[in-house]
């Protein structure tokens, strides 16, 4: 019998004309590559979007994770969702500070608590609880993955995501 799986990943909510995608589109590949080899060696669909949410997280080539640009005020607030349609649950966080993966703050906001949504600092008092990886020096850490200019009045916004249907018939995005 073959196994029936299926795969999409995205890293953006609209391009830049003047951007050069090179790299990303590299990194893309690699990361669905990748995921397409957990979902054929029969990973659940769950743990591949935040194996590939996390990927495009840390890359840095997209507004998302350590490519993130900060807001208005200077800060890096983040956030990221992850849902598992076989057991219908899903976590998330918004106005994520200091740590390096939003989803995998998420995903234990799913597991670990009775919670859906951790906001501000909450979110970080539950991700720092967890043990999660901190970010001491957003300065150095963040890469803005925008650094042509904006229109006047625009933010630099992104994002990226993952939804994955397994060989069990599990559906799960993030």
């Amino acid at each position: 019998m073959t196994k029936v799986w299926s795969l999409a990943v995205h890293g953006g909510a609209g391009p830049l004309r003047a951007a050069d995608y090179t790299a990303a589109e590299s990194h893309m590949r690699r990361t669905l590559e990748q995921g397409a080899g957990l979902l054929e060696r029969g990973c659940r669909a769950l743990d591949v979007v935040e194996t590939m949410v996390e990927a495009l997280e840390s890359s840095g080539h997209h507004v998302a994770g350590r490519g993130s640009s900060p807001n208005a005020a200077g800060q890096w607030e983040l956030d990221a969702a992850i849902m598992d349609g076989e057991r219908r649950r899903a976590g998330a966080v918004a106005a994520l500070r200091g740590f390096k993966s939003p989803i995998k703050a998420a995903r234990r906001v799913m597991d670990q608590s009775p919670h859906v949504l951790l906001v501000g600092k909450g979110a970080g008092r539950f991700a720092g609880a967890q043990g999660l990886e901190r970010v001491w020096n957003p300065a150095r850490y963040y890469t803005p993955a925008v650094r042509i200019p904006v229109r006047a009045g625009e933010l630099a916004h992104g994002t990226v995501g993952a939804v994955a249907l397994d060989s069990h018939g599990d559906l799960a995005a993030a």
